[in-house]
């Protein structure tokens, strides 16, 4: 939740309007959370969440480029900023958008989410949400251990922060 409300921000901070969401076509329980955080940020801006476009893609790069890609030729007109729920969906829909004619960031600005390697390969490079992987499995490991180790543990919650990568499609 918390990466998605700090994409959304970082939009509206940076396009001085309200982002587009391109959302999972699928129902995905992280997702989920991605699109409560991405919501409240659009509320703590003071914008109506239902003026967002959100548009529904498939979660793989090539199904995400396929659904804008049809979505563009029905003659729907992309807003200025998206957040993507992962960065396949982002790399599919720039895609998408550069092959209709549209500049990124000039034109659309895209954040994603995951961070993936091929993220600061692309053309422009992916601004994106990173989620520490490895800090989190060894943190899990550690905390298996001290539930082997210690009895009577007391239940724990651990929050993992993301963190906004800042590139160039935006």
């Amino acid at each position: 939740m918390q990466g998605a409300f700090t994409a959304a921000q970082y939009l509206i901070r940076k396009r001085h309007a309200q982002p587009g969401y391109l959302r999972s076509a699928y129902p995905i329980s992280n997702f989920e959370q991605r699109a409560d955080g991405f919501y409240k940020a659009i509320r703590a801006a003071g914008m109506p969440t239902a003026a967002s476009q959100a548009l529904r893609l498939t979660p793989s790069q090539e199904g995400a480029y396929e659904d804008m890609k049809a979505l563009l030729a029905s003659g729907e007109k992309p807003v200025s900023c998206y957040f993507a729920d992962n960065d396949l969906i982002a790399i599919g829909a720039m895609k998408a958008l550069k092959d209709a004619g549209y500049h990124i960031p000039d034109d659309v600005s895209i954040v994603g989410f995951d961070d993936l390697p091929s993220c600061e390969y692309m053309s422009p490079p992916l601004t994106t949400i990173m989620v520490p992987k490895f800090f989190m499995g060894e943190t899990a490991a550690a905390r298996i251990i001290q539930l082997i180790e210690e009895k009577n543990q007391q239940p724990l919650k651990i929050e993992v922060f993301t963190q906004l990568v800042r590139r160039k499609s935006v």
